[in-house]
């Protein structure tokens, strides 16, 4: 709560600078007198100001001279106010007096903001609280002035002036008014923000004829914002208390922070429009060829002036209205004719309003208008489907050009020598429809039709039949290996291919490991053997034939597991051969040794020599390094691999 109060209390420009003293004086010099006013930082101070009374010292400039002024306790001056014959000053020191017996903090910082921020629109109040003093002053002299709290440490920051620099208040910005036709009220409004370095409240006053004026607000207004209003700037005030017809004038009177009045805002005129408080209503709408005219009335009080009326048309009751026409006139009947398009069938929703010769308007209800139709209407046009996997037919078609469709029938059957029945249990609002059929038929032929049905349910002729075909999904009969042999040659396979008649592709596929399977043959028919040239040898694999029928149907052999072993493996592949000079060494790079080895076995003779085994390597390495070499002599190399399968290698390419 106590926040929420300093919140309230800051948003004044006359505030206390509570984070630099706990008394803010300031002062407005006018002819020959000086107005004071301090305000306490907080309610605490407030009471012990009342409690104890103030001192004020003034100290003349020019001279030196010294003068205090006393402001003595509440208790020693409450009875001249508390026997006033004024009731206000008596209930204000009522008041005060509360403050002083509060024990609660909450109904402390209560009256301490309303107290100081009363003090800035009466006088009365800011001396029955102990806040305000009005000094005499000599004319062309200079003053010192500083607020302090008898028997504290409290004072007041001190202010110098002139009192031949009289102050002045700042103008007013603008008062704007307005008159809201939809709630009959006057909306007064003014930027406030601007004007908070001079003015703290605003009296509103209201006139008839703009000469005699009257207060609307015994409290003023003042200009607060709290921190969910960062960007307000203006007050705003709604004066209700007005009729229609009527035109008021108003003004605003600034109050500064000493309870004097500022500069008068601009005069402002506000008219508060007349409402029509009945409605139009249609009567009939009647039709002649292409004419259909509206006649109709509007119901309200006699003395309603209308200035027009105006004429709304919509395809639909809830979309939008188009304006047709205008008539000027005061006549409580109107007459519309409205050329259509079409001497029957036509549907329209028609909207009359009535404006008030200051612009108020009343509607009608939407008027519903409705020709009967006799003529059919036109075919759907690109009428086609398919079916899917799933035996749902899709079909789709184009409208007619007809604005009255109310719906379409769907037809079906098997044959075109068959009778075709309606599949729609209900008109199909679209132009597209959806159809389950079974696929385990003996035929995929299936024919549909459409018609349209307009709104006075006169039916088109059946569309022509189209032809749909149903998917296959009977997936075709694999083909099956019959023998197979493995030799230096390859892999040699026999099968016999698929019986099925609507084979697309048939495929030899092989597989050698989870997940990695190669195409060898793609073909239809034409073939029944193969050789397989690409294996590698000691590798297992799985043969498998797929068939492929023309609707994607697929189906696959059972796999033809084989290992292509022919006793031995391929020599090992020389990839490089250098004798490196600067080290006094031949080097010897191989290809990647897959398969699990014994040993790798090199070989070496002079030029001229037997080739005998000279190194048997344990590990798996791809290259050889032989540093013991005489000068001037030629070598030559071979290297063989044995298998731990006990397998062995054929011998590489000599390496010289």
């Amino acid at each position: 709560m106590r926040k929420f109060l300093v919140l309230i209390f800051l948003s004044c420009v006359f505030v206390v600078k509570s984070q630099e003293t706990q008394l803010y004086l300031s002062s407005f010099v006018k002819k020959d007198t000086v107005q004071l006013r301090w305000v306490p930082s907080s309610a605490e101070v407030l009471i012990e100001g009342l409690k104890n009374g103030v001192q004020i010292e003034r100290t003349e400039i020019n001279s030196g001279s010294t003068k205090i002024i006393e402001i003595l306790p509440f208790n020693e001056r409450k009875k001249e106010y508390l026997n006033d014959k004024d009731s206000f000053n008596v209930s204000i020191a009522e008041y005060v007096q509360e403050l002083l017996k509060a024990t609660t903090e909450e109904a402390k910082n209560l009256t301490f903001a309303l107290l100081s921020i009363s003090a800035g629109s009466s006088k009365m109040i800011g001396e029955i609280s102990g806040v305000y003093y009005e000094d005499v002053l000599i004319d062309g002299s200079k003053y010192e002035y500083q607020v302090t709290l008898k028997g504290t440490n409290k004072i007041s920051n001190r202010i110098s002036l002139n009192s031949s620099e009289l102050d002045k208040n700042g103008p007013f910005t603008e008062l704007v008014g307005i008159s809201r036709l939809d709630l009959q009220e006057a909306y007064l409004e003014w930027e406030a923000n601007e004007m908070q370095a001079y003015y703290g409240g605003y009296f509103i006053y209201k006139s008839l004829d703009n000469k005699k004026f009257s207060k609307l607000n015994e409290v003023p207004l003042y200009y607060f914002t709290s921190q969910f209003e960062e960007e307000k700037t203006k007050i705003d005030y709604v004066d209700k208390d007005v009729e229609e017809g009527n035109t008021y004038y108003y003004k605003i009177q600034p109050l500064n922070y000493f309870a004097d009045s500022g500069i008068e805002s601009n005069t402002v005129e506000v008219y508060i429009q007349k409402t029509l408080s009945g409605n139009c209503i249609i009567d009939t709408v009647t039709m002649d060829d292409f004419d259909r005219k509206i006649v109709g009335f509007y119901d309200g009080i006699n003395t309603e002036v209308i200035k027009e009326y105006i004429l709304y048309r919509a395809d639909k009751i809830d979309s939008t209205y188009k304006l047709l026409e205008k008539i000027s006139t005061s006549a409580r009947q109107f007459e519309f004719i409205f050329k259509s398009d079409l001497t029957s069938g036509d549907e329209n929703y028609f909207k009359v309003a009535a404006i008030s010769e200051d612009k108020d308007i009343a509607f009608s209800f939407p008027y519903y208008h409705f020709s009967l139709d006799q003529i059919p209407p036109g075919l759907p046009t690109k009428f086609e489907g398919f079916v899917d996997t799933n035996g749902i037919a899709r079909l789709k078609w184009i409208k007619p050009e007809d604005n009255d469709i109310k719906g379409y029938r769907v037809y079906r059957a098997n044959s075109l020598r068959d009778e075709f029945i309606e599949v729609t249990r209900r008109l199909s609002i679209n132009e597209n429809y959806a159809d389950t059929l079974s696929l385990n038929t003996l035929t995929n032929e299936v024919y549909y039709k459409v018609n349209t049905i307009d709104k006075n349910f006169n039916n088109s002729p059946l569309s022509e039949p189209i032809l749909i075909m149903k998917p296959d999904t009977i997936a075709p009969v694999a083909g099956v290996f019959r023998k197979y042999n493995v030799s230096k040659e390859g892999v040699y396979l026999a099968w016999n291919n698929s019986g099925s008649e609507d084979i697309k592709n048939q495929y030899i596929l092989r597989s050698e490991s989870v997940g990695k399977i190669d195409t060898i043959l793609t073909f239809v028919k034409e073939f029944d053997t193969l050789r397989d040239l690409s294996g590698t040898i000691g590798k297992e694999y799985s043969y498998f034939m797929l068939a492929e029928d023309k609707s994607g149907n697929t189906k696959m052999s059972q796999p033809l597991n084989l290992k292509y072993e022919l006793g031995y493996r391929l020599a090992p592949k020389i990839v490089k051969s250098e004798a490196r000079r600067d080290s006094a060494l031949i080097f010897i790079e191989w290809s990647p040794i897959e398969e699990e080895i014994y040993s790798i076995q090199v070989y070496k003779s002079k030029l001229g020599d037997k080739m005998r085994l000279y190194k048997t390597i344990r590990e798996n390495v791809t290259y050889f390094e032989d540093e013991k070499l005489n000068i001037n002599n030629e070598y030559h190399y071979k290297i063989k691999v044995i298998y731990k399968s006990g397998i062995s290698s054929k011998m590489s390419e000599e390496i010289i």
